[in-house]
């Protein structure tokens, strides 16, 4: 079983097999109209296979991107699309495949790797574990009608607003580092739609509805000061759009907002996670004085977990993933 990289002249036969696995023939988007950055051909140092002599036999894909944290920058491994053909499932193919990439991202000095699945028993074998926090706001209740007095034009995301959304994006003090072009990608997704606020003074705040066929009826994505983000909120709740809002670590103020409206908060893991260099977590968030070590090997003694109250068990660091930002 021979592990590597997808070659250029490969990739468009890597997707097929990867959308194959992904997503039904129902589906009205394909997988790389749902992942643009990770499945993107610039990012074939990313994808990783092996075949035969029929053709692949097992994939997956892994986007690399620097994080902004409570105790600085990180670089994170998000891993995604893991297919095995179906002749060959059952195998123990994936797990060997993903045990090689996560060994050699601990090679490239990446100390954490993340993903997302509903089947996380799969994936705890493999030493992932939910991990992290983030909050999830129902809208269904709460009283957003005096938020869209006075504020300006609320109206669809256009093109022209690329560069105005990239920088309120950039304002959140825990965030993924895109990288150029992700954004666009991002942002032009089949089947996403936002919505921004126009003021005088130019554009203030945003919100995206979906992504792709993932997140139904959520904002996925939104920026700018809570009180402006409301009433952008307040319109994709009405044009049902979507009901329930991603909120990341690092902006509560949003979520105190919306509450004060009455809006519903939930706690989740931010994803499953895994550590694979504790030495360089070790660094950047040594353990507080007298405090409890801690498992270094644990993702949540790094990242806290949602806990069981209605406040966040928190980690030696903080960070957020956005729901853009998922693979």
């Amino acid at each position: 079983m021979v592990i590597r990289t997808v070659r250029p002249e490969e990739y468009g036969d890597f997707i097929a097999f990867l959308n194959a696995g992904m997503r039904p023939k129902s589906a009205s988007t394909r997988a790389d109209e749902d992942f643009p950055v990770v499945l993107s051909p610039e990012n074939l140092a990313g994808m990783w296979g092996c075949r035969d002599e029929r053709g692949w036999l097992t994939g997956l894909t892994v986007l690399t991107r620097t994080f902004t944290t409570t105790a600085g920058e990180v670089r994170v491994a998000g891993i995604g699309s893991v297919v095995t053909r179906p002749d060959r499932r059952g195998q123990g193919l994936s797990g060997r495949l993903q045990a090689h990439v996560m060994s050699w991202l601990a090679d490239q000095e990446v100390p954490l790797a993340v993903l997302w699945s509903d089947q996380p028993e799969i994936y705890s074998g493999r030493g992932f574990r939910a991990a992290g926090w983030e909050y999830h706001v129902d809208l269904t209740a709460a009283r957003l009608d005096d938020a869209l007095h006075g504020t300006g034009e609320i109206r669809p995301y256009q093109e022209r607003d690329l560069a105005d959304v990239s920088r309120l994006y950039a304002q959140h003090p825990l965030r993924t580092l895109r990288r150029p072009g992700d954004d666009a990608r991002l942002y032009g997704m089949c089947g996403t739609r936002g919505l921004v606020l126009e003021t005088s003074r130019g554009l203030a705040a945003y919100a995206f509805c979906g992504k792709g066929e993932d997140f139904p009826g959520y904002v996925a994505e939104w920026g700018g000061p809570a009180h402006l983000v409301l009433p952008v909120l307040a319109v994709a709740r009405d044009r049902g759009l979507a009901q329930r809002v991603l909120v990341p670590a690092g902006r509560g103020d949003l979520v105190a907002a919306a509450v004060r409206k009455g809006a519903g908060v939930d706690l989740w893991p931010s994803g499953l996670w895994a550590v694979l260099r504790q030495d360089i977590l070790a660094r950047l968030a040594p353990a507080a004085e007298n405090s409890t070590a801690g498992d270094s090997a644990d993702p949540r003694t790094w990242l806290g977990s949602p806990g069981t109250g209605d406040r966040p068990v928190v980690g030696r660091l903080n960070l957020a993933v956005w729901g853009f930002d998922s693979v």
